[in-house]
């Protein structure tokens, strides 16, 4: 069971976990940004890059399109934690835009209790 859900609004926030909860980032993605990146090789994974602290351990990574079965529309990205570590850890993305340039960023400090 998923303990707490977090989204865009808790951008920057301090949140608390305590030991062995899972916790869950959502956040809107669009795989369809990638083309309109310069690079050669275009996909349809999802725009955001995710990096966590040592005592928070990625369980699921998964994309949700707000059509099922689609690859290339907009939807939610979720990353599913586990707090494996007490301490102070932090989850950073970030999201190119291809098309008007830029990016967006995105933050949550963890205190694992």
């Amino acid at each position: 069971m998923v303990a707490q859900i977090f989204t865009e609004s808790n951008n920057n926030d301090t949140v608390t976990v305590r030991f062995g909860e899972t916790f869950l980032i959502k956040l809107r993605d669009e795989p369809a940004e990638h083309l309109y990146s310069k690079e050669n090789e275009h996909s349809a994974h999802t725009v955001w890059e995710m990096q966590a602290g040592r005592g928070l351990k990625l369980l699921t990574d998964q994309f949700i399109p707000d059509i099922p079965d689609t690859t290339t529309v907009p939807g939610v990205h979720e990353w599913e934690y586990e707090a494996v570590e007490t301490g102070s850890w932090k989850v950073e993305g970030k999201y190119t835009i291809y098309r008007f340039g830029g990016e967006k960023k995105y933050r949550l400090n963890v205190e694992v209790v």
